[in-house]
């Protein structure tokens, strides 16, 4: 049996992430009174050590994000511009023909280790969506980053206290990218059986931008519906944790769960 957030499902109610007003009682509480909805929370364990990027982040489209500060007001934008074009062998021409809304939150102890948050969890995201442009031409684009406050004795406790704080956001995808010290896991997230109400929901930890964007791969993919491949099952797939870190494929059965239920966000 694996151990309790890295590969243990667990079920929460519909009504929590779609919005529903919740007490502050312990989220293993809401798990045993909602297990019908189907919702399940699926993780990746954290990377083995701190990787960054070293290669220029692929922009397949000029993107101004708003800037928010925590009450929701925009206060300033900045502006990421195109740098590859249909000619690149990775970029299709008509990659990203599907443009999902991200909204990109980072907590206090990530904002703190990185001055350049910002810009930082965009270029996460930018890297993080080249598969699914490449493979699904869908185009995530994070149109406004805001700080966020993370709370929670562990990984899925900051999961399901992020969905609370912006259930009501007007966004498809939420991700929240957190260096908490109670957050155990390299990524959460919400593995939905069904067209979320609301946004979908993910957290990845400060691993680095590098294994950040394999983990936020990772949990988007979780978004569409998709589960893991057994460990030691030799299946190269990035939803195999022997693999989650090393490859930028999935496997055929996931990527035609993909094609299917991505009209979700369409």
């Amino acid at each position: 049996m694996k151990k309790r957030f890295f590969g243990l499902t667990m079920f929460l109610s519909a009504s929590l992430i779609s919005g529903a007003t919740v007490g502050a009682s312990s989220l293993s509480a809401h798990q045993h009174s909602h297990e019908k909805s189907g919702t399940q929370i699926e993780s990746i364990p954290k990377a083995n050590h701190f990787e960054d990027l070293t290669e220029k982040v692929e922009i397949e489209k000029t993107t101004k994000t708003k800037i928010l500060n925590e009450q929701g007001d925009v206060i300033g934008a900045k502006t990421f511009k195109q740098n590859v074009n249909s000619g690149n062998i990775r970029i299709k021409e008509d990659a990203g023909k599907q443009r999902v809304s991200v909204l990109a939150v980072a907590d206090e102890q990530y904002r703190k280790k990185h001055s350049d948050w910002q810009t930082r969890i965009v270029e996460i995201i930018e890297q993080a969506d080249m598969m699914f442009n490449r493979d699904h031409d869908i185009d995530f684009v994070v149109e406004s980053v805001a700080p966020w406050v993370s709370s929670g004795s562990s990984s899925s406790d900051i999961l399901w206290y992020m969905a609370d704080t912006f259930k009501n956001e007007n966004y498809q995808f939420v991700i929240g990218f957190t260096a908490n010290e109670n957050y155990e896991a390299g990524g959460v997230a919400y593995k939905y059986n069904y067209k979320p109400n609301g946004p979908a929901f993910s957290t990845v930890f400060d691993m680095g931008t590098k294994n950040a964007a394999k983990a936020t791969t990772h949990e988007l993919t979780h978004n569409l519906g998709v589960g893991h491949d057994p460990q030691g099952s030799g299946i190269q797939c990035i939803m195999n944790y022997d693999y989650a870190y090393k490859v930028d494929v999935w496997d055929d059965d996931h990527n035609g769960e993909i094609e299917r239920n991505k009209e979700w966000y369409q």
